[in-house]
């Protein structure tokens, strides 16, 4: 069956909807159809009956003027049976001079990001005894999509996406809606400690999760002790990364662990000293490079709860970066967290890992201000991987895992930790809230070793051709959420609105 919520709704957007309704079949169908001020009877026309049918398998709640697709009752037929909850992408019906349409394309479940933006979206399909146990469908119709979808995810045993169209909207607007009171209250019902506030302007809420306690955190920043210019200053960066996180963190209940090279001058081991005292640990090493090797050294060598992957040509931006990508840990279920990094002159290094196969920094090299497709830049979401330039996971979790895997000595080492963790029942998250200068070159092109990418992709192949947090129908070897076709507004979308959007 369908429900709809008709409130102010035109009746030309209703009959909109209810003449995609009837072209599905000739079978007649129930339609819940709430709060509609035009006459009903005459809007729902033949094989539409108005009124609720407890009996039916599904509920399709679509929004009054989109048009369903057969392809999204299709998808719900033919679903396994432990399925109970499946959304798809929406195509928008918006006019432009090249004549293409504009889709929204979606990721896998990521209740991380539901929890900041509804970007599951109007069209979403659910097994009738999921929307009972929600709260039934007078109240699911009734409240927002947001507050809908986080009543349903939230209970729900499995939760599919479709790469299919499920649902054609008139809208013009491709930015998920936001409600920070439906996140409160969602907050609340799975017994989560957070505070909430709400971004207007992208609009999207951040969960802040409230840090009981404050674990010890080990930093660990392999480094040959190297110097360059930065801001016109010769500087050696790894003592650069030290003053700053010890100058500028608000989270304090940390140790630091130096994996320095045979070649690091005696004078940067000597400030190191001097700024970091006991807090500080230098520990030699003299073998050949290996950056996962120089890692779990350094991890064996320390003594906190967490980890912090440092990579020494980094700057903390945020004074409390480390206690809000610490604070994600408080759900049981997180393995890793993952700031934003940003070069030094602002754009945007990495935005977190996806896989289109190639593994990629989104929106590498954009501008600070970036919102990206469908405001992907600013919200707090799971990521297939993160760049272990700053990376935190649990003592726990890395030793599980086996920690960094020395066949990857020089890249590809985060994603495999990334993806390990992930296999052994933990999550991956990226969050905007915690900022990192990586001062890695722009211009950089990371050495390819070929038996690391055949490793690499003889390992996790079918992962890397099939990102969960991707989508099929996006545009692969690139670095935005960007439609599958190559025009110049397709760019644009994936870029997302260049201006405030709060009039829209």
């Amino acid at each position: 069956m369908f429900a709809t919520n008709g409130y102010g709704a035109s009746p030309e957007a209703l009959a909109t909807t209810a003449k995609s309704l009837r072209r599905l079949g000739f079978a007649r169908r129930p339609w819940y159809l709430s709060n509609a001020s035009a006459s009903l009877q005459q809007v729902a026309g033949r094989r539409l009956a108005l009124g609720d049918d407890v009996g039916a398998e599904w509920v399709v709640f679509v929004a009054a003027g989109d048009r369903l697709t057969r392809d999204a009752l299709d998808t719900a037929v033919n679903m396994a049976a432990d399925v109970d909850l499946l959304y798809g992408d929406t195509r928008h019906d918006i006019r432009h001079d090249d004549q293409l349409p504009t889709f929204h394309r979606r990721p896998s479940y990521s209740p991380e990001r539901l929890r900041s933006h509804d970007y599951i979206g109007e069209c979403i399909i659910a097994r009738r005894s999921l929307v009972d146990a929600a709260g039934g469908i007078e109240l699911l119709t009734n409240v927002g999509t947001h507050d809908r979808n986080l009543r349903l995810t939230e209970i729900a045993q499995q939760v599919v996406r479709s790469a299919m169209i499920f649902n054609i909207s008139p809208s013009t607007n491709l930015l998920p809606s936001a409600d920070p009171e439906a996140v409160a209250g969602h907050l609340q019902r799975v017994g989560i400690t957070a505070t909430v506030e709400f971004d207007a302007d992208t609009p999207a809420v951040r969960v802040c999760r409230v840090l009981k306690q404050q674990p010890k955190i080990s930093v660990v920043i392999p480094t040959r002790g190297s110097s360059a210019e930065l801001r016109g200053v010769l500087t050696p960066f790894v003592v650069h990364a030290v003053r700053t996180l010890l100058e500028r963190s608000t989270y304090t209940n940390i140790e630091i662990i130096i994996v320095a090279d045979t070649p690091t001058p005696p004078a940067v081991r000597t400030e190191l000293q001097r700024i970091g005292g006991d807090r500080l640990l230098i520990v030699d090493f003299d073998q050949a490079f290996n950056f996962a090797v120089k890692n779990n050294i350094g991890v064996a060598h320390s003594s906190g709860d967490f980890i912090l992957l440092l990579n020494d040509d980094t700057e903390i931006i945020s004074p409390d970066a480390l206690a809000t990508m610490l604070a994600l840990f408080a759900d049981g279920k997180v393995g890793v967290v993952g700031p934003m990094l940003h070069f030094e002159d602002g754009t945007i290094q990495s935005a977190g890992h996806v896989f289109t196969p190639d593994p990629t920094d989104m929106y590498r090299s954009q501008p600070a201000r970036t919102r990206g497709a469908h405001n992907y830049v600013r919200v707090q979401r799971e990521a297939s991987s993160v760049i272990a330039a700053c990376l935190l996971t649990s003592r726990a979790v890395f030793e599980a895992v086996g920690g960094l895997s020395t066949q990857f000595p020089g890249n590809w080492n985060d994603i495999d930790y990334s993806l390990k963790v992930q296999q052994a029942g933990y999550s991956v998250i990226f969050t905007p809230h915690a900022k990192f200068f990586h001062f890695e070159s722009k211009t950089r092109v990371a050495l390819r070793i070929e038996t690391e990418v055949a490793r690499l992709g003889g390992r996790w192949g079918d992962i890397l051709d099939d990102d969960p947090y991707f989508n099929p129908r996006l545009q692969r070897f690139i670095n935005m959420w960007r439609s599958d076709f190559h025009t110049d507004r397709s760019y644009e979308d994936a870029l997302g609105p260049t201006a405030p959007i709060s009039s829209k």
